[in-house]
């Protein structure tokens, strides 16, 4: 297994190169992608610790088996990933100002994560444990949400979300008072 512990950004790749794909099997700590165009690529079985990924293209990434323990993406292009692929254990990273369009959640452990300010429009979140999930000014809109545990989630300034309250957990979930159409909209209540 290769073990890196670098900093990449699009200004100094020619210095310090990235290494070659697929990441099958690498490990990255501590690590700092910045500026990179990486979509379509193969980390399989790869492990991020305590990485981060700024303003990188990362749509359609391939992310069989692979483990995030602390990783942060903020401002980066995530479209099409599916999440549900990753190594269940060690599970723990952030969104932040992303756009993550058409990913697929169904399933997942999402408690406690911080999904926030991004765009997940018409991501699958189906049956994903997503308690205390953070979902501030996220974009939701064409997300599904069946069968998800959104037990003490926080919606509040998220938007254009549709979640139907007898197909779904809610108890303890936190939304904007004047922002609740999302909530009424699947029992056919109209409020004008």
């Amino acid at each position: 297994m290769e073990h890196y512990q670098s900093r990449w950004t699009a200004d100094t790749l020619s210095t310090d190169p990235l290494p070659p794909m697929p990441w099958a099997g690498h490990h990255f700590e501590a690590c700092h992608f910045e500026g990179l165009d990486l979509n379509h690529s193969d980390w399989r079985d790869a492990r991020f610790e305590g990485c981060t990924f700024q303003s990188c293209q990362l749509s359609e990434v391939r992310l069989t088996n692979v483990r995030f323990h602390g990783v942060t993406f903020s401002d980066c292009t995530l479209n099409r990933i599916r999440w549900t692929t990753l190594h269940s254990s060690f599970l723990s990273f952030k969104l932040n100002q992303c756009k993550a369009p058409l990913g697929d959640w169904e399933d997942m452990d999402l408690k406690g994560m911080a999904l926030k300010g991004s765009d997940l429009s018409g991501c699958n979140f189906s049956g994903a444990d997503a308690r205390e999930t953070c979902w501030a000014e996220s974009r939701l809109r064409d997300a599904i949400f069946q069968r998800t545990d959104l037990r003490d989630a926080d919606f509040r300034s998220a938007q254009e979300w549709t979640i139907n309250p007898a197909e779904n957990r809610l108890q303890g979930a936190r939304f904007d008072a004047t922002d609740l159409l999302g909530l009424v909209k699947s029992l056919g209540i109209v409020v004008d």
